[in-house]
């Protein structure tokens, strides 16, 4: 699956992604397949497995994504922070 990092909350090492197909699903810094936390940033688009929810998760939790990497052509993020385009070109 394919989606866009939508906010991060760095110092709890998580933060939520929108689906092309519009789903909210939470991750944690734990998801992470070749990618580093400090790589993403609002607006990277990343790839993604989803997990629905299982034993030990609150009830009404968002799906999660899991196994996350930045998606094919995405530039990484520097500290949380996306590159400018005067950088990226």
């Amino acid at each position: 699956m394919r989606g866009t990092v939508t906010r991060l909350v760095p110092e709890q090492g998580f933060g939520f992604i929108a689906s092309e197909e519009g789903q909210e699903l939470f991750f944690h810094r734990s998801a992470f397949q070749a990618v580093d936390f400090e790589e993403l940033a609002p607006g990277v688009e990343a790839e993604f497995d989803v997990r629905p929810p299982s034993e030990g998760d609150e009830p009404g939790e968002h799906p999660r994504a899991v196994n996350i990497r930045l998606a094919a052509g995405a530039l990484p993020a520097v500290d949380h922070e996306v590159l400018p385009p005067e950088k990226t070109g």
